[in-house]
């Protein structure tokens, strides 16, 4: 056997053990092209024992803000390439922190997270750290069994404006109404007491007809 058969034959193995082994590794992973006939599943609360008393506190708290339970990292940051969200959603993805503070218009204002009791990643406590910084979001850590006292809830958001009422048209319009007669009347006021002064002001010789001019001698 040449130099050159011996390495054609090798090379044919090679790629004959890595055809096998690819095979056995798409056969060992689940087939999702067919639903399952079974669902072995129960339902489960969304919220532990320590997270469901955090949630009633920042309820308390902050009523007029919306809520968010185990929201998902890659729910409020977005890289400002298009190119680079598979990057970004690889690494961040798997992240979620356990409560959102957002206002009406869904942005999130700040961020509550509780630690697991069974200890979390420090590569994901990294991550999660520099996310919210980026995204200027307040961050709150608890540690296992802390709650929050209300105050320090609500200094992590700034208080809502509450927006003027906005009156139907019929009130506007007798509203406007009511401000235009009431300035007329205002001016024709002002109009009578400057009348009244001028008159005060001729009798009491404030104004002086000139005297007729005697007549000329010739």
């Amino acid at each position: 056997m040449t130099q050159a058969t011996l390495w054609i034959t090798l090379a044919l193995l090679l790629v004959t053990l890595l055809a096998l082994i690819g095979l056995r590794r798409r056969r060992a992973r689940p087939s999702f092209a067919e639903l399952p006939a079974d669902w072995p599943l129960n339902a489960r609360s969304v919220f532990s024992a320590d997270e469901r008393q955090v949630y009633r506190q920042l309820r308390a708290a902050l009523p007029q803000h919306i809520v968010l339970a185990k929201l998902p990292l890659v729910r409020f940051c977005q890289p400002p390439r298009q190119g680079d969200v598979r990057y970004w959603f690889q690494l961040l993805g798997a992240i979620h922190v356990t409560f959102a503070i957002c206002n009406e218009a869904g942005d999130v204002l700040a961020v509550v997270d509780l630690e697991s009791r069974r200890g979390s990643s420090r590569r994901a406590q990294d991550i999660k750290d520099a996310v919210v910084a980026a995204c200027n979001v307040r961050y709150l850590r608890c540690a296992p069994g802390e709650v929050p006292s209300l105050p320090e809830l609500r200094g992590l958001v700034p208080p809502l404006v509450e927006p003027a009422p906005v009156l139907p048209v019929s009130q506007t319009r007798a509203k406007l109404s009511s401000t235009v007669a009431h300035r007329r009347q205002e001016r024709a006021n002002r109009w009578a007491d400057s009348t009244a002064s001028d008159s005060t002001f001729d009798e009491l010789g404030g104004i002086v007809e000139d005297p007729p001019s005697p007549a000329l001698r010739h």
